[in-house]
């Protein structure tokens, strides 16, 4: 019968990095539930929202389950959103969440954002938990490799955070420990910087949960240091091994190495009897290997390339036809007359889209005459074509008018018969 496990012990360690002026992490070290929370936001509000997510964890009665620590996480964010609204310092300022507690037996992790939770087991990395970034989703949809979103400039674009929004959206992920499994909580200033190879690296070098927490964050600030670098281990064990909350508090201490773990290499496997024996056995030679993390594929780079070249056939395609329609240009037709056409004329490539759309009655030969370079002006707007194939027409296209021919007799009215009326007999 298998003992229940606990999380015997606990490490972790922050950093403000290189770049940073202040650290906006914040973190929960406890041998029952840890957590990081990673802040964001101006006038320094992104730390006010990471330890508003942590305090609110931290306050739940232990032993805490997925579920009360899925409710924390809730109200922490209507409390950030309600601090931003009601001070204008604050407004916009929001944390990620990451937390894992053993619940009956199992490891549980709650997350918002892109804080990372990973397992490492029997010299394997794999990550447990997705980012809710833009990056992580466009892998997700295989239209993004997971060597390309190591690189892209968007990678710390997230979709999730806590005080986002007025409701948010929690995600939960169950794992089966085994003993020996050691559980690593990080802020994306470990993750966006170390690739998990070198990550597993680390561990599989560490001689304790204290050393792997510094290797961890010195790896990140040799990596330039950009972001604040947070870092949370536990070790899985059984449960009667599980310190005191005082002893786990010594324990946990920067820089303080049980005298009984300082030659065995703990992240390599188990402690305790099994470890001895493992050590007795000598170095299994095996290099580290990281794991895809859970439900997600690594999609072949063919895919990708080819959804890239359909959709920009499609877009291309849209925009010569929409182009296409509002274009308008004048041409000789083949009887020798000037007509509007509609479309694209494109005779010099082999793909001319322009169709007849009125004929002027003009002939090309008097137009290419009489209005030099009408023809060959362009491309033209509806209302442009028409304006200069009216003029066409009117200078052209309109008959000249025969002057009118006087008739071949010509009469002329009569005089009246009398004296002539010279004006003196008028009277008033």
């Amino acid at each position: 019968m298998s003992r229940p496990l606990a999380l015997v012990e606990v490490a972790g360690l922050s950093d403000t990095g290189r770049v940073r002026s202040h650290n906006e992490d914040r973190s929960l070290v406890e041998p029952s539930l840890i957590a990081v929370a990673d802040g964001m936001g101006g006038a320094q509000a992104g730390e006010v929202a990471a330890e508003m997510a942590v305090t609110a964890i931290a306050g739940l009665r232990r032993p805490a389950s997925a579920a009360q620590v899925r409710d924390a996480v809730v109200r922490a964010n209507a409390d950030i959103r309600r601090m931003a609204e009601q001070d204008p310092d604050k407004a916009g300022m929001g944390t990620t969440v990451t937390a894992a507690v053993l619940d009956d037996g199992r490891l549980a992790v709650v997350h918002v954002g892109d804080s990372r939770a990973y397992l490492w087991r029997g010299r394997q990395l794999r990550q447990i938990t997705e980012d809710h970034s833009v990056v992580a989703e466009m892998v997700r949809r295989g239209s993004l490799a997971p060597e390309e979103a190591e690189a892209h400039p968007h990678r710390n674009v997230i979709t999730r955070a806590l005080g986002a929004e007025a409701s948010v959206k929690v995600d939960e992920v169950s794992e089966e420990l085994r003993e020996g499994d050691v559980v690593l909580v990080c802020s994306d200033g470990l993750s966006s910087y170390v690739p998990d190879g070198r990550i597993a690296g680390e561990l599989v070098e560490a001689r304790s949960l204290e050393d792997a927490a510094r290797r961890l964050v010195g790896a990140a600030n040799a990596a330039g240091g950009a972001d604040n670098v947070t870092v949370v281990l536990a070790r899985v064990g059984p449960a009667d091994e599980a310190p005191s909350a005082e002893a786990a508090g010594a324990a946990g201490a920067p820089g303080e190495e049980g005298a009984d773990t300082a030659e065995i290499p703990v992240l390599g496997g188990t402690r305790g009897r099994a470890a001895q024996a493992a050590a007795a056995e000598g170095p299994s030679g095996r290099a580290p290997r990281v794991l895809e993390p859970v439900g997600r594929r690594r999609p072949r780079r063919r895919r990708p390339i080819v959804i890239g070249a359909l959709v920009a056939l499609v877009v291309a395609a849209g925009a010569l036809a929409w182009v296409g329609s509002r274009t308008y240009s004048l041409a000789e037709t083949p009887g020798g007359t000037v007509a509007v056409e509609h479309g694209l004329p494109l005779s010099a490539l082999g793909l001319d889209l322009a169709q007849p759309w009125q004929d002027t009655g003009v002939p090309a030969d008097v137009a290419r005459e009489g209005s030099p370079g009408a023809l060959d002006s362009g491309w033209h707007g509806l209302g442009e074509a028409v304006q200069i194939a009216a003029a066409l027409v009117w200078r052209h296209g309109v008959p000249e008018l025969r002057p009118l021919e006087p008739p071949g007799t010509v009469l002329e009215p009569e005089a009246p018969e009398g004296p002539a009326d010279d004006g003196a007999g008028a009277t008033g």
